[in-house]
């Protein structure tokens, strides 16, 4: 197996292991109460009022730190993500939280935070521990007939664990049936994970999972994506969009002029949770572009959701560059920057006919 198959099947198996852990975690509804945790104020994300970090989160993260390492020791120390792993539940316990080596000693360290519900910690430590296989992945195309090679040495990672936290936590769903967009609720849901070269910043290879994708007998069911784009080589698990359909998805909180420049121009817009479901339905084709003026996202938002756009023919540009025309516009990612927001905005984009439409604009 070619270290491209074995990446891909790693960060395709670690993320079905973090949907497993996120749909275990909200299973119980008196559990998931006690799990959640208000972020201090140093993390939060200023465009909400409450932001909320769960265990869910934490474990998700060092899972997937975890398993990234044992198959690429190399890697162990380059998977960065949103969560720091110190966990304060509501009984007032704080513990770092970490992959133990064995089952029994997560076991241990997690009944420690749940306040020695030991049944509720040997569930999730049981399904951390958990072997995946690649043909439990619910995924269209897997890792046979790969075309691309990937430089391990020259990779790091961006992590989100959970994506849309307030949509994973309110459990609503609310969809948009003119679209087919999920405008809230478990759909928006995201584990977003991304690689990216060290030596140029490119997101290179990306996998989503949609944990609550279907839900069949009160059983929650997801959904997988990857999308690779490198040397102008690419390769994805979905079917590229062939239709326009005027619509652009924008956050709640978008600027008031560029909406109304953007309906005078013809578009539908659509308000739906979570950046990396945005950015899915966007590679997907449910809708044509996100745009976000404002810098309230992060690299562990954009970095795999950009590797699957990259891979169709599409990307994600700096808003604010791209409206002063300046070069270099897809945006970048280097561990070395303190500053990890995408200070400048987002424009992302599935085609160049939708590129070059909106580009006749002209944002203030």
């Amino acid at each position: 197996m070619t270290d491209s198959e074995r990446l891909l099947g790693t960060l395709l198996k670690t993320s079905e292991k973090a949907a497993n852990i996120a749909r275990v975690c909200r299973q119980n509804e008196a559990l998931f109460q006690l799990l959640i945790q208000e972020k201090s104020e140093e993390e939060k994300n200023p465009r909400f009022f409450h932001d909320f970090k769960t265990l869910a989160d934490v474990l998700i993260q060092e899972t997937i730190k975890h398993d990234i390492g044992l198959e690429f020791p190399q890697l162990a120390k380059r998977v960065r993500g949103e969560e720091t792993n110190v966990f304060s539940n509501t009984l007032g316990t704080t513990v770092t939280v970490e992959v133990k080596p064995t089952q029994t000693e997560t076991e241990n360290l997690l009944a420690e935070i749940l306040d020695n519900n030991t049944t509720t910690a040997e569930v999730l430590a049981k399904e951390i521990h958990r072997e995946i296989d690649i043909s439990e992945i619910p995924v269209d195309t897997g890792i046979d007939d790969l075309i691309f090679n990937i430089d391990v040495e020259d990779l790091a990672i961006w992590v989100d664990p959970i994506d849309a936290t307030a949509d994973y936590i309110s459990g609503n769903n609310v969809v948009d049936e003119t679209t087919n967009l999920h405008t809230s609720g478990l759909r928006c849901v995201t584990v977003l994970i991304g690689a990216y070269s060290r030596s140029s910043g490119d997101p290179i290879l990306g996998v989503i999972n949609q944990p609550f994708y279907t839900c069949e007998d009160s059983q929650w069911k997801g959904h997988c994506y990857w999308g690779y784009y490198n040397n102008e080589i690419s390769q994805f698990s979905f079917s590229k969009p062939e239709r326009v359909t005027n619509t652009i998805l924008v956050s709640r909180c978008e600027d008031p002029t560029i909406r109304s420049k953007l309906e005078d121009k013809g578009y539908r817009l659509m308000e739906v949770s979570g950046v990396g479901y945005k950015i899915l339905s966007v590679a997907t084709g449910l809708a044509d572009a996100y745009i976000l003026s404002k810098g309230s996202t992060f690299k562990w938002d954009t970095c795999g959701p950009q590797a699957l756009l990259n891979s169709v023919g599409g990307s994600i540009f700096d808003f604010n560059k791209y409206t002063y025309a300046t070069s270099d516009l897809d945006l970048k990612y280097h561990l070395k920057e303190e500053n990890h927001a995408n200070r400048g905005g987002l424009f992302a984009f599935n085609n160049l006919f939708t590129l070059f439409r909106i580009s006749s604009i002209g944002f203030p």
